[in-house]
């Protein structure tokens, strides 16, 4: 493991800012458009079921989200340590905290899925399932709880490439779980051949046996392929040690990524007063606007790493030089995204519905929202490099503020006013004012950690360390 993270160290520390990190984000976003294909084939195959199996799915993607946000929260303290230790050339130390925060994540998951299991029927009533969605929400979700576990540890093992630099990795072990998932989807819906027709029940299956199987491998490439793993019985102490550092991340990291999926959990809600017709449409919407942010999740994935590893290796210049660089790029690339959303909005509404009520409110949902992913992206960049510069609090402080005092209140003041319309509006709004104020954040804590503006420039060869 040393010599392959030492290189890969050593370009990270030293090769110019700019090519390196979009050959580092390119890589990314294949796993991260893989990721999130997965979803939206997902909404597609379960879409031909019809209009009540899509709105069950759609009750269940802000629940889901909320158990792939506790794995990322866990996976981000994990690399935000390991990057420094890697940075700094303290590879025995990583490997052990990698193992460490695998087992954590699989008591962890295990621990979830049986609490989630306790309470779907109470939990989907209150969120405005009626008698009609929740058993077809009931058939999902039982055999998507099983799928939890492995998933929650191909993203902690995911988190473990990405931290050391090993992007490609990560990147082909998330195209993997997708093509796995996407070649099951229609063979388990539909009753393929051999395979019988589950329905609803067979999606959900389709992610179990994709997860269980990327699982497997991402443990074979990191025990025997990368050496990550470290094979020798854990020290209560080491545990005791790696827990308590990774949660001291994680926890709040946990907080600020849960809080993603309850306020797409309290918009559902709030969409459902409109009729489950509504509900499918928004999510739908919802799908795509993932897709929409694929560029800012990707560079979400390589950016802490850049930050962590050259913070590591006292370059702090480049850390910061590599943030301001990203943040002014989102916002000049999601105001490209909204134009073809713009353009091509109807034509994507007819692709997952043949309703025209359903297509109204994606084709209403994609004119309003993605005019302010901009400002979203810049949001999302700010939250995860203040992880890694050690101020998870203030992170967790910044997704309240954008989800709880802007987001949520101004979309629920909206739909009070102008229905529907002024829901999405309202919610677009609060992108706007969390930008802003996580860009006031930043600039604050950038100053407290002396990185200050002057950084080299982007385009400049750094001197090679030592």
């Amino acid at each position: 493991m040393s010599s392959k993270a030492a290189l890969r160290t050593r370009q990270i520390v030293t090769e110019p800012i700019r090519p390196l990190l979009l050959r580092l984000t390119l890589s990314a976003l294949v796993g991260n458009l893989a990721m999130h294909l997965m979803g939206i084939v997902d909404t597609f195959f379960i879409s031909r079921l019809g209009t009540l199996e899509l709105a069950a799915a759609s009750f269940v993607i802000p629940i889901h989200m909320i158990y792939v946000s506790l794995a990322l929260g866990i996976g981000m303290g994990m690399s935000s340590l390991n990057s420094r230790l890697i940075g700094e050339g303290r590879f025995r130390e990583s490997s052990r905290l990698i193992c460490d925060g695998l087992i954590f994540a699989a008591l962890f998951a295990i621990i979830m899925a049986m609490i989630g299991s306790r309470i779907i029927d109470p939990l989907f009533r209150a969120l405005g399932a009626d008698e009609r969605t929740l058993p077809l929400i009931r058939d999902y979700l039982n055999i998507l709880l099983l799928a939890l576990p492995p998933l929650m540890l191909v993203v902690i093992g995911n988190s473990a490439f990405r931290s050391m630099g090993n992007i490609k990795m990560s990147a082909t072990l998330a195209a993997c779980l997708s093509l796995l998932n996407i070649t099951l989807d229609p063979l388990l819906i539909f009753g393929i051949g051999p395979f019988p027709a589950m329905g609803i029940r067979g999606a959900a299956l389709a992610t179990f046996l994709a997860a269980t199987i990327t699982m497997i491998i991402s443990f074979l490439v990191l025990g025997f392929y990368e050496k990550l793993l470290d094979f020798t019985a854990p020290r209560w102490h080491h545990l005791r040690d790696n827990w308590r550092q990774i949660l001291g991340i994680g926890i709040p990291a946990m907080g600020a990524n849960i809080m993603t999926p309850l306020a797409a959990a309290i918009m559902t809600a709030m969409v459902a007063r409109f009729g489950d017709v509504v509900v499918a449409g928004f999510g739908v919407g919802s799908r795509i606007e993932t897709i929409s942010l694929i560029f800012v999740m990707a560079l979400s994935s390589t950016l802490p790493m850049f930050i962590g590893q050259n913070m590591g290796a006292g370059r702090q210049d480049r850390a910061y030089a590599a943030l301001i660089g990203c943040l002014k790029f989102v916002l000049v690339f999601q105001c490209l995204i909204y134009l073809l959303l713009f353009m091509f909005g109807e034509s994507i509404a007819g692709t997952f519905s043949s309703n025209a009520e359903v297509t109204e409110v994606i084709t209403t949902y994609l004119m309003i929202l993605p005019l302010t992913y901009g400002a979203h992206g810049v949001v999302v960049l700010i939250m995860v490099s203040l992880n890694v510069l050690r101020r998870p609090r203030t992170a967790l402080l910044l997704t309240f503020t954008r989800l709880m005092l802007f987001y949520i209140p101004l979309a629920y003041i909206g739909s009070q006013f102008w229905g529907l319309k002024g829901l999405f509006a309202g919610a677009a709004l609060g992108n706007i004012l969390a930008g802003i104020f996580a860009w006031f954040l930043i600039r604050k804590v950038s100053q407290e950690l002396h990185l200050g503006p002057n950084y080299q420039d982007l385009e400049a060869e750094p001197k090679l360390a030592g």
